[in-house]
């Protein structure tokens, strides 16, 4: 007991590690902050600035904020915490101006990346005066400072301190002096095609008129690029105007704020800035206190896939009016009701959207997006309520149609019609959902509940109808797959037998005679002796081993799929539209299995017509509002190639309503059919089981049914007239003559069978009528 107790104290030691270089870090970006803010208190407008704003680029901004007063005054938002998406396309003509108007020449062969020396021309006011000395401070103070936009999904609030060492790459190490230096930064991804974007902004509340801005930029192609390219975003909202000034910089680089100051227009949103930040820095000093003394923790940031990129942009965003008709204090109501709802009755909330305008400074890039459609957060999350609502409502209206077919299916013989797949296929379907549902509830904090409520119907559809469904229809088709091995191996044992031997013809037919013949009767055709040796029985039927075998294929599957899912996303854009089309097109294929095995068995009606209409629709409801209606949740652009998906799902439809209505084999050819066992053959006069000789006079024991033990009738059956006789076809529907050769009325035997498909003599497995 001692020695368990002092090694857990241990273990526990060990555990706990050494808090020193963790402290050293933290009073490391305790000083470097308060050297930043003291840095940013002291600059003033147009002075010391890192990158100078061209002339081009300068006389977009003044079209895009209006500097110049030539529009009516509007009412803006003042709070769009939520994401934009669009299409951004890269602007030649402004780039080009930029290269007149700041030319770069080729590196000499002597410096080349960047070197400094006395023939690299550098850009006006860069490496040069105060700019210079500018940038030996921020080389030695500013290289590790967090910027409040780290590159996490969540958008952390402005002032997260993020817990990872500084790296080297900082926005003065991207200076560009020649043309090698600005290739270089661009990376590998083509800028000359246009693609489209997504903004995750967050903003908080700084002073009455400034709100800060943080949150990630996504760049890709028109053609799924893979990755494209991944910014986090840092700057500030002027609420009054509706204007943006922010920095954009690759995920692994760390800029001071104090450079935002250098994108402000004029003097008076320069002081106004300088106040929000102050207040910015104060927030983050205060954390990082917070954190040495235990009160917080510090937050770690999320790595996404990105193409390389050290481009940093100057990035300004404009949203777009509201009508002057729209009063401001009711919109400072509506805003106010969506983010504390309190039942008021408000405006209809207006039309969200923005122009944005990006420069590079280092990568001479310029890119325009004239229309970016923008959802706060509060729309974000009533449309998940919504959605939520319809996949749970869906999910209930699935469990109730798949009660109702269980009760259409109460017998052995009813479940023997339904194909396990298709049932199988559907809870697999349902299975994800729940987990997806399970999972975004969990991720994503203000969703818990609504996801929650939707994964929780799922479960219930998987759990305890769809998987005890499957169960039944598993045990109850075990004889019939068990009597498919044995005659698989039967046949392959006789066919070596007969290649090896060499046997004549008549010791085969006496073979297949004893193989036809009951194991419990001698080649008389009379029963064994008591005491006589028997034919091992079959193992009995064990529920526990039949749940185990079912639910453990299940989940092996769902464990293989989800590793395979993951490769999928882990791929390229074109191997997971690839793939996704595939698992979709297999998955919504759930009606095939069921056809086939219609046309196998010759049988028809095993399922239910609600349960077929209703499952249809229910489970093209979540394809068709993911890719065919454009304001769904995720975000998706319509796409034609789901009416295929819709067609192929009501083709499959079309065909189980067929087989019901003209046989289940209606489109096949007559050669290609399966063989269907046939309860009503002709009974020659001589056979045992027929109650006449062949000279039509009746033997001394009658066969009777072993049901009702009444006589059978095979009379209206005999001679040689009853093979193109009326009265001797209808004669034979009088009777039943099962696979084992056992003979029954037509009646007995079909009431038996919709509650057993065995015999009653001998318990061999029968085929469905």
């Amino acid at each position: 007991m001692r020695e368990g107790i002092l090694f857990l104290l241990i273990f526990l030691w060990l555990l706990s590690g050494d808090d020193a270089p963790r402290t050293d870090y933290l009073q490391k970006i305790l000083h470097q902050l308060h050297d930043e803010a003291d840095m940013c208190a002291n600059k003033t407008f147009r002075t010391n600035m890192t990158y100078p704003i061209p002339e081009a680029v300068s006389t977009e901004l003044t079209s895009l904020f209006d500097l110049e007063n030539k529009r009516p005054r509007m009412h803006y938002y003042h709070n769009v915490t939520g994401s934009f998406k669009g299409t951004w396309s890269y602007d030649k003509d402004i780039t080009a101006m930029i290269d007149t108007e700041l030319p770069l020449p080729p590196a000499p062969p002597e410096a080349k990346n960047g070197t400094d020396t006395d023939g690299g021309a550098k850009l006006d006011g860069v490496g040069s005066g105060e700019g210079g000395k500018e940038q030996q401070e921020d080389r030695g103070n500013n290289s590790t400072i967090a910027s409040p936009g780290s590159n996490n999904t969540t958008d952390p609030e402005p002032g997260t301190i993020v817990a990872e060492e500084p790296p080297l790459d900082t926005i003065i190490d991207k200076k560009p002096k020649y043309l090698e230096d600005v290739t270089k930064n661009r990376g590998l991804f083509d800028f000359n095609k246009s693609g489209s974007f997504m903004f995750n902004i967050r903003e908080s509340k700084a002073t009455e008129q400034v709100n800060l801005v943080s949150g990630t930029w996504r760049l890709k192609h028109d053609d799924n690029e893979d990755f494209g390219i991944s910014l986090q975003v840092q700057g500030v909202h002027f609420v009054n105007n509706g204007s943006f000034y922010m920095w954009g910089i690759p995920e692994d680089a760390r800029m001071p704020l104090s450079h935002i100051l250098d994108l402000m227009p004029n003097n008076s949103s320069f002081i106004m800035a300088a106040a929000a930040l102050k207040e910015q820095y104060l927030k983050r000093i205060k954390r990082v206190e917070n954190v040495m003394h235990g009160y917080e923790n510090l937050d770690y940031p999320e790595t996404t896939m990105s193409e390389p990129s050290s481009c940093h942009y100057q990035m300004y965003m404009q949203l777009g009016g509201i009508d002057s008709s729209v009063r401001s204090t009711s919109l400072k109501e509506l805003e106010r009701e969506m983010a504390t709802p309190q039942g008021i009755s408000t405006i209809k909330a207006p039309h969200l959207n923005s122009t944005l305008f990006m420069y590079s400074p280092n990568c001479r890039i310029a890119i325009g997006i004239k229309d970016g459609e923008g959802m706060k957060r509060e729309k974000f999350f009533a449309k998940a309520v919504n959605y939520a609502g319809m996949a749970g409502t869906i999910a209930f209206i699935q469990v109730f149609l798949l009660v109702r077919q269980m009760e259409y299916t109460p017998t052995p013989s009813s479940v023997s019609k339904v194909s396990y797949w298709t049932i199988a296929m559907q809870v697999f379907m349902d299975s994800y959902l729940c987990m997806l549902h399970l999972t975004t509830g969990i991720l994503v904090d203000f969703l818990f509940i609504p996801f929650v409520a939707a994964s929780f119907f799922s479960f219930v559809l998987v759990a305890m109808f769809g998987m005890r469904y499957m169960l039944v229809i598993w045990r109850i088709q075990r004889p019939e797959r068990r009597g498919r091995r044995n005659r698989a191996a039967a046949a392959a044992a006789a066919s070596a037998n007969n290649s090896s031997t060499g046997s004549s013809t008549g010791v085969e037919a006496t073979a297949a005679t004893a193989t036809n013949r009951p194991t419990d009767t001698m080649p008389g055709g009379l029963p064994l002796p008591v005491t006589a040796t028997r034919p091992a029985a079959p193992e009995p039927d064990s529920p526990r081993s039949d749940m185990q075998a079912l639910y453990g294929r299940f989940y092996w599957m769902l464990i293989a799929s989800l590793v395979t899912l993951y490769k999928i996303a882990i791929s390229s854009t074109r191997v997971q539209n690839l793939m996704i089309s595939a698992c979709a097109l297999l998955l919504f294929s759930f009606w095939i299995p069921q056809i086939v095995r219609n046309v196998i068995r010759g049988s028809k009606r095993g399922l239910s017509l609600w349960f077929v209409l209703g499952m249809t629709v229910t489970r093209l409801v979540l394809p068709i509002y993911f890719y065919a209606c454009p304001e769904n949740l995720m975000g998706h652009e319509p796409t034609k190639w789901i009416w295929g998906l819709v067609l192929w799902v009501a083709l499959q439809v079309a065909v189980l309503l067929l087989q019901d209505w003209l046989g289940p084999r209606f489109f096949i050819p007559k050669k290609y059919l399966p063989p269907i066992y046939d309860y009503h053959p002709i009974i020659p006069a001589g056979d045992e089981e027929s109650g006449q000789s062949i000279t039509g006079h009746t033997h001394g024991h009658q066969q009777d049914c072993a049901i009702c033990m009444l006589p059978i009738d095979t009379a209206s059956t005999s001679g040689h007239a009853r093979l193109s006789s009326v009265v001797g076809s209808l004669g034979r529907l009088n009777y039943m003559l099962t696979p084992c050769g056992h003979l029954f009325h037509s009646d007995c035997l079909e009431r038996w069978m919709r509650i057993k498909l065995e015999c009653p003599n001998c318990r061999a497995f029968l085929p469905s009528t």
